[in-house]
């Protein structure tokens, strides 16, 4: 019995050995987008990859925003065996998001992909991983706005700010931006280019700003002019209406003008300083009077007059050190620099405000970075 068995296995190696048909496992068939499933407004292309062997052939169903549709065009519509296939997509300039179905049909299957490309005028948190400067915050797209700008002297590779903007009020809530020496040694200069516009919010939600607001305010910039001097388009870009409130001369001359140069000392000091910088109409659960004022070019849209304004700081130093201050102002003229009696903790500035600030932080640094300030550290007297 052992001995037939013996040959029974040699018979069948050889069979195997001497077969001139080798195995060959079967594809299975797949798709996949090299982007994912949700893209930016203004991506262009992006690659399907088909893995069969099989015949294919795509189809595209557009299934929302009617009468906009043929925004994705595919390189090719079907073919036989594995591929690559470019998909070019129009800019989505529109207010809401769109969407569309991508079906491969297989000689044996079909797999679908949904694909939605965001708005112009939104923005997926996602996105933003990294960007430490940012508070926590909400879209709709009706009142409230994020705008993010990148660096036009990077090739808009670095992010330069983000508005958070308040439609309503045509107020920036906040501003929110890293500062480095690199922003603010450059061959840039002041360009004073009054009256454009941030392309990232419909015209009709802001304000022509050549000329400055009724009363005695300033154009008051939340970004100043001269932490953007890497070229004269970053600087441009701080001209924007949506960098803009309308804050006392007696303020934003004055002391204001001197915390901001005190911030750029300190961004000096680290290897980067991340800013928010706030405009506070009430404050959370609070009942302060709302006044409102006009731009001299515009005077059918009211223009919130903020009753304090605040500066979020955190200080990063190489490897793994962090320091975070707020400073607290009231919209009134006052002359000087920030001083022991402007500043406070950030999480007494969250009470103020009602606002998450440095979010992207680590859970255990931000507790502890946000609950103390070093005033010794920020050479406060």
């Amino acid at each position: 019995m052992l001995r037939l068995a013996t040959i029974l296995l040699a018979a069948l190696l050889t069979l195997v050995g001497n077969s001139c048909t080798p195995f060959h496992p079967i594809m299975p068939n797949n798709v996949e987008l090299n982007l994912g499933e949700v893209i930016g407004a203004d991506v262009k292309q992006a690659f399907l990859s088909i893995s069969t062997e099989e015949k294919w052939s795509l189809s595209i169903e557009y299934t929302s925003l009617e009468g906009v549709a043929d925004w994705c065009r595919p390189s090719k519509s079907s073919g036989e065996g594995s591929a690559n296939v470019l998909l070019s997509f129009g800019a989505n300039t529109l207010e809401e998001e769109r969407s569309l179905i991508l079906t491969i049909s297989f000689a044996s299957s079909r797999k679908s992909l949904s694909v939605t490309q965001r708005s112009k005028y939104s923005t997926d948190a996602g996105d933003l991983s990294g960007w430490l400067e940012l508070p926590a915050f909400a879209v709709d797209n009706e009142r409230y706005y994020h705008s993010r700008h990148m660096l036009p002297s990077t090739g808009n590779r670095e992010r330069s700010f983000s508005v958070y903007y308040d439609a309503d009020y045509y107020l920036p809530l906040w501003v929110a931006y890293p500062l480095c020496s690199g922003n603010m040694d450059g061959i840039g200069i002041r360009t004073n280019d009054w009256g454009i516009l941030d392309p990232n919010i419909p015209e009709e939600k802001q304000l022509y700003m050549k000329y400055s607001y009724q009363g005695s305010y300033d154009r008051g910039h939340m970004l100043p002019s001269a932490s953007r001097l890497g070229s004269n388009d970053d600087n441009r870009q701080t001209f924007y209406p949506t960098n803009m409130t309308p804050q006392l001369s007696g303020l934003n001359q004055k002391k204001w003008a001197g915390i901001e140069n005190q911030v750029r000392d300190w961004a000096y000091g680290c290897d980067t300083l991340y800013v928010v910088t706030g405009a506070v109409v009430q404050t959370a659960g609070g009942g302060e009077e709302v006044k409102y004022t006009y731009c001299k070019s515009d005077s059918s849209k009211q223009v919130a007059i903020p009753n304090y304004y605040y500066k979020a700081l955190l200080q990063y130093r190489k490897p793994s050190t962090y320091q975070a201050i707020a400073i607290w102002l009231p919209h009134k003229a006052a002359t000087g620099v920030a001083t022991l009696n402007d500043v406070m903790t950030i999480d007494e500035l969250e009470e103020l405000t009602g606002l998450d600030f440095f979010v992207g932080l680590d859970d255990a640094i931000e507790a502890r970075v946000e609950s103390k300030t070093d005033n010794l550290y920020w050479r406060l007297q």
